[in-house]
């Protein structure tokens, strides 16, 4: 008898490791891009997304949601490891309390990397934070581990290589306890018989009120419009061009924040004129053009100018205008109207230029 308690209960500790052990960690999917509201969760086997004009999952539009990952990473080897990712747009990552990874802004298609020592066999606690503004989410967690004997037959030794659902988990694996001898000598046992449970006494309990739940606001592409309240006053801005087919339109206040592709709240005036034109003129089709000024990164730039030009056509499809007679470009810094030398010169080149079709 004893042999068979010792492994029925060593079988039943293997199985509440496998069952509490679950492999991947817990997505928390959430509208908004700082996680105003919960929208669902799920278990995700891996960190490798990319949402070219989809959604993640039911309840969340194409833009502006946030996602949180949290659960367990198991190390295979002792040693430094470099953590990095592809990100659009912002990610933190923590691995055992120590941020490795922290670019919380509007980012495009940028890999970013940090590095910390783990113990092989050990699991740490994980955590990573996502957000994505506008459309085209994506996000890619690597890790290049220590070198290993077998780092020579990796493909991805040198480079890196995607972190797989192997070594995600929900929870940490239970260690089974040991079996004390007194427990294996079941001739010496004499069980107890449990005392009958007493009946508690019950105390009448006064009724709650009921409260009604508050709700996080939701944040929305149209409050970010709204979040600026005070109007940038503009005296030297001439008067708008008529909106008529095949011309190209600059519309004076359809600008941006310096670095970002955040309308400016003067924008929606002229944007909702052309939506009106729009809707009037169904042949028309459009192209927008995204411009930047010269401060920053070039390269980042033309990415930031394709984005502007993306808001842009996201404005007008949520008012209606369907998305095959809008088209986009990002030109970056390569066409200024004024000279860049003062902010009131910079501020003219971000901007989008618009052409009817």
């Amino acid at each position: 008898m004893k042999p068979l308690l010792i492994h029925g209960y060593m079988l039943l500790s293997l199985l509440a490791q496998q069952a509490w052990a679950q492999s991947g960690l817990r997505g928390d999917y959430y509208i908004g891009t700082n996680f105003e509201q919960k929208a669902f969760s799920r278990i995700d086997p891996a960190i490798s997304f990319n949402w070219d004009r989809r959604s993640p999952g039911k309840g969340l539009s194409r833009s502006y949601y946030s996602i949180r990952w949290t659960g367990k990473l198991l190390a295979p080897a002792t040693g430094e490891y470099l953590f990095f990712a592809k990100v659009n747009d912002g990610i933190r990552v923590w691995v055992s309390s120590k941020k490795v990874l922290d670019s919380w802004q509007l980012n495009s298609y940028k890999h970013y990397s940090g590095t910390i020592v783990l113990e092989a066999g050990h699991y740490y606690d994980l955590r990573v934070d996502y957000f994505n503004a506008i459309e085209w989410g994506e996000i890619e967690l690597y890790w290049k581990p220590p070198p290993t004997a077998n780092s020579a037959l990796n493909p991805f030794a040198e480079s890196g290589e995607p972190i797989t659902a192997q070594y995600f988990f929900e929870k940490a694996p239970l260690v089974p306890k040991p079996i004390s001898p007194a427990v294996t000598k079941l001739s010496t046992v004499v069980a107890t018989p449990p005392k009958p449970a007493q009946p508690k006494k019950l105390k009448s309990a006064k009724p709650k009120p009921i409260l009604a739940p508050v709700l996080p606001k939701i944040i929305t592409a149209t409050d970010t419009l709204a979040a600026v309240s005070t109007p940038i006053a503009r005296p030297d801005a001439e008067p708008p061009p008529a909106i008529t087919a095949g011309v190209t339109l600059i519309l004076p206040t359809v600008q941006f924040e310096q670095s970002s592709y955040v309308l400016l709240p003067e924008a929606s005036a002229e944007l909702d004129k052309l939506v009106q034109s729009m809707h009037a003129n169904p042949q028309w089709h459009i192209h927008i053009a995204g411009h930047t000024d010269n401060v920053g990164d070039p390269r980042l730039n033309l990415a930031l100018s394709e984005h502007r030009a993306r808001v842009v056509a996201a404005y007008l499809t949520r008012r209606g205008i369907a998305d095959e007679r809008i088209t986009t470009e990002g030109l970056g810094n390569k066409q200024p109207l004024g000279d860049n030398t003062t902010e009131s010169e910079r501020s003219k080149n971000r901007r989008v230029a618009i052409t009817i079709r």
